[in-house]
């Protein structure tokens, strides 16, 4: 009976297929849309993620662009205000409060969002529930499990069996900032951007270490997952 189950299981999961014909275009940046996007995290989320994380807030931030970059809005982790209000919820959440109802969708499907991690379970869903298309993130999931906070592999894996979300299918394309810096050619722009990616790594790097030397002292943090 139990491999009878087991084989019936399989054929669900052999079912789910990614048709190619519906999978949403790869991303791709210039150095000028990369040099703006690591502008707003490190002059716009970073300030305000530092903040957070001073009130025992965690290290993830995110950020809504018009199709020309601009800033719509910011925002940071807030658990210790909601246990759902990571930093890309919160962001949605600040988003839909300056963004009316019947404008929404357009508005998702134009727009930029750009989040300073990749984004978790919880977070990938709430993206695409808002109906955002193009997501760029600075760092992957083996960064964030380095800084000491695995729960997205971890949630992901305990859950689906599996350690990521398909990063194109027919809902959204995603991509991270990193290897579209690497993947440049060879020029003054391209070092520039190196420089700033390991300037924002250290940033974050001095920001996890606080989080986590202080969580356990703040009372404020409900520490579920740590």
């Amino acid at each position: 009976m139990c491999s009878t189950s087991n084989a019936a299981e399989e054929n669900r999961m052999e079912g789910v297929v990614l048709d190619a014909k519906t999978q949403k275009a790869p991303l791709t940046a210039t150095a000028a849309e990369l040099k703006r996007m690591f502008e707003v995290i490190e002059k716009e989320i970073l300030p305000v993620t530092t903040e957070g994380v001073a009130k025992g807030n965690k290290v993830f931030g995110a950020s809504i662009l018009n199709k020309d970059l601009s800033t719509v809005t910011v925002g940071t982790n807030a658990e210790t205000e909601c246990p759902l209000f990571h930093g890309e919820v919160k962001c949605i959440y600040e988003w839909s409060k300056v963004t009316c109802p019947s404008a929404r969708g357009p508005a998702a499907q134009e727009a930029v969002f750009l989040s300073t991690h990749e984004p978790c379970c919880m977070c990938i869903s709430s993206i695409l529930w808002s109906g955002f298309t193009k997501v760029y993130y600075f760092f992957p999931y083996t960064v964030t499990a380095a800084q000491g906070i695995p729960h997205d592999i971890n949630t992901m894996h305990e859950l689906w069996g599996v350690n990521t979300y398909r990063k194109r299918n027919k809902y959204m394309s995603t991509i991270c900032l990193i290897d579209l810096v690497k993947g440049l050619e060879d020029s003054d722009d391209k070092k520039e951007l190196e420089a700033t990616v390991e300037r924002l790594l250290a940033s974050y790097d001095t920001l996890s270490n606080k989080y986590h030397t202080e969580k356990s002292n703040n009372a404020d943090n409900s520490l579920v997952l740590g």
